[in-house]
């Protein structure tokens, strides 16, 4: 579990979906792809309508992550890799650690128009 001493750690991130549409039609994709996310993630994305709003969703919640994560812990060393953003059954996104499902961080994901926006808390 991750220590907050009483404190609260918010983070905030917004992607332009074209940028990320862009890398995605580009010779740079699996690099991009296999440096930022999961294996999981990756193939999660199979089945989505929208690769490129689905991955630029991830990376700011990934963003949002390591953000609200440095707000108490200047130390924060995970990669993007490391965090993987997972949905629960019911469609909730969650964040795992490392395999290790956190319930101490909410994120909240949202896509408008060309626009991907992500929202963290960790308690």
């Amino acid at each position: 579990m991750i220590s907050t001493k009483n404190n609260m750690g918010v983070g905030i991130d917004i992607v332009l979906v074209s940028r990320v549409e862009k890398i995605l039609n580009s010779k740079n994709k699996d690099r991009f792809l296999n440096k930022i996310f999961s294996d999981q993630e990756i193939s999660n994305s199979e089945c989505k309508y929208n690769q490129s709003q689905y991955f630029s969703g991830r990376f700011a919640a990934k963003e949002a992550i390591k953000k609200a994560l440095s707000s108490y812990n200047k130390n924060n060393m995970h990669t993007f890799k490391s965090l993987e953003i997972l949905n629960a059954d019911n469609g909730k996104p969650y964040v795992s650690i490392k395999s290790k499902k956190q319930s101490d961080i909410d994120i909240s994901i949202a896509h408008d128009g060309n626009y991907a926006i992500a929202f963290c808390v960790v308690k």
